[in-house]
């Protein structure tokens, strides 16, 4: 059976004000949003029922927007002013109408001298991207199946991490502006797929195709300094998906911390045209939902459950599960938050041994090759489970 169908993932970089030092326009005013009330009012406009509806798809169905959620953590220095606080981004969207939408993980890796307006040079220089997670998964009662680097910039280090946590990355910058650089601040994917889709990453260069179980989704700027998604790269994808009789996967991504209201209009308008053109209908989609298309992947079932075990815990998984081990997250005594690593036991089994590490709450999350997610968290009294609602 043929799906000639355009997916459309409107991606964004969830990040928060931006102010301090940061890149001001030309004539002198500000380029970003520098507080919440400013940010709040545009959002609270683009996820409004009405305008979802009146921006609909070729289907009749509401936008969506997918937002790939950033905690600024980590860092030893704030110039550009964000708000340095767990869940702060997490919880300001969550104000908003978005039940319709995708909500995922955006991650900056602090850098090694700790700089906050500094990438760093590799994914290694910072366990911050556990920690974040870990307060995710017990603080908020969530864990992500869709992820995007900041500044798109991934290493081999971080593909092999990714690889073992997150099936689903839409980081892929890559586009015919795409040159060979050492320029950390122009990375852009230069030599990836230039796919409408996805592919499972080399294990050696994560820029090839090879036989990891993950899959990187490409993903254009929609307007930046470096690129921006014309008539004419929108009706490419079009017309591949008319030509191969299957889905394609059209991603762009925005920041919240622009007004995005203009090119959200003119994205809305320019799908609209070039669906009409080319006869080939379009849907607006999560990243999960075109994930699971372009891939032809049925989404099935999957639990964990925890529970008290000699020594500390037992971890049970039904169904198939894209990690290896499970992401495990502890809060301990002391405050600290930490990622543990449970021992395989068999049959979609696991033990967490605490060698005596006293534990004030511990959640356990999983997902599939479909995106979806399971996870279960609970406090620790005595040395023992009590699992809390979601």
């Amino acid at each position: 059976m043929t799906d000639p169908c355009v997916y459309v993932v409107h991606s964004i970089d969830t990040e928060g004000p931006l102010g301090g030092d940061a890149r001001r326009n030309p004539d002198g005013s500000a380029e970003f949003f520098d507080s919440w009330d400013d940010i709040l009012v545009s959002l609270a406009e683009l996820t409004a029922a009405d305008w979802r509806s009146a921006h609909c798809d070729s289907f009749g169905d509401p936008y969506r927007f997918n937002w790939f959620i950033m905690d600024f953590t980590g860092f030893a220095t704030n110039p550009k002013c964000r708000v340095a606080e767990y869940h702060d981004t997490w919880d300001r969207i969550h104000s908003l109408p978005v039940e319709l939408d995708g909500r995922y993980w955006h991650y900056h890796v602090p850098p090694a001298n700790g700089a906050g307006d500094q990438w760093s040079e590799s994914w290694l220089t910072s366990n911050e991207c556990n920690v974040v997670l870990a307060r995710r998964l017990l603080e908020r009662g969530a864990f992500p199946a869709a992820f995007r680097a900041g500044g798109t910039i991934e290493d081999d280090a971080a593909s092999r991490w990714l690889e073992e946590v997150i099936p689903i990355d839409y980081s892929n910058r890559v586009s015919d502006r795409s040159v060979p650089t050492d320029d950390l601040y122009r990375f852009n994917w230069f030599g990836a797929p230039d796919v409408w889709g996805g592919y499972h990453p080399s294990r050696v260069n994560f820029l090839q195709p090879g036989d990891t179980r993950r899959y990187i989704y490409r993903c254009i700027d929609y307007r930046s300094r470096y690129n921006d998604m014309t008539e004419e790269i929108a009706t490419e994808c079009f017309l591949a998906a008319k030509a191969d009789g299957r889905p394609r996967v059209l991603s762009f991504f925005s920041h919240d911390t622009r007004d995005m209201r203009p090119e959200t209009y003119e994205a809305v308008a320019l799908l609209r045209a070039v669906s009409e053109q080319t006869g080939v209908p379009w849907r607006s989609a999560t990243a999960v939902d075109a994930h699971c298309a372009y891939a032809d992947i049925t989404p099935k079932p999957l639990t964990v459950a925890v529970s008290d075990a000699d020594g500390g815990f037992q971890i049970d998984v039904m169904g198939d599960a894209f990690q290896l081990i499970p992401f495990v997250a502890a809060e301990l005594r002391d405050g600290r938050f930490a990622r543990l690593f449970p021992r395989p036991s068999g049959g979609g089994r696991w033990k967490l041994e605490t060698f005596g590490q006293e534990l004030v709450s511990l959640g356990v999350a999983v997902s599939n090759a479909a995106g979806v997610t399971a996870l279960q968290c609970g406090r620790v009294v005595d040395g023992s489970f009590h699992a809390v609602s979601a």
